[in-house]
């Protein structure tokens, strides 16, 4: 999935429409400058200006296709980011749960982003959620063998 930018056609019709624009232009003004001068030097410089406008917007066109392609390349880099860490964690939740008599065992912590308690995971996914923009400071967490949820921040152990 190595994709490139193309460069659009608009951009290519408008260069190819300046540059001929210039060119025919100071050829009409070389013409008009055998019967009058001045009428001459102003289309020559009316056709060089006009055209380098065409060569401006044409590049424009193109800055904003190299743009809008580096935006898609960027949210399809995050999403699949997103979407492999969302399973790695998914897959730690659902992997069947230790006995939690040793007292070296880790915590779990349940979350809720949307009304719906999600989790078991321990402190560490739970930081790379947040570290991630899964979860905010203001997530309610909930600690295992606890009854009351709290935000994010308040516990100290996981802001570390």
């Amino acid at each position: 999935m190595n994709k490139t930018h193309e460069t659009p056609i608009l951009t290519r019709v408008l260069q190819v429409f300046g540059v001929a624009t210039i060119i025919v232009g100071v050829i009409a003004g070389v013409v008009i400058c055998a019967d009058a001068a001045s009428a001459g030097i102003a289309v020559i410089v009316g056709s060089i200006f006009t055209g380098i406008i065409y060569i401006g917007i044409a590049q424009a066109v193109d800055y904003l296709a190299r743009t809008a392609f580096s935006t898609d390349r960027l949210c399809t880099i995050l999403d699949t980011s997103i979407t492999e860490r969302l399973r790695a964690i998914e897959s730690s939740s659902y992997s069947p749960a230790a006995p939690t008599t040793s007292s070296t065992s880790k915590v779990g912590y349940f979350y809720s982003t949307d009304g719906s308690q999600q989790g078991p995971v321990d402190a560490t996914d739970l930081r790379m959620m947040r570290k991630d923009g899964l979860i905010t400071d203001d997530t309610a967490v909930l600690r295992e063998g606890e009854t009351e949820w709290r935000k994010f921040r308040d516990y100290l152990a996981l802001i570390r």
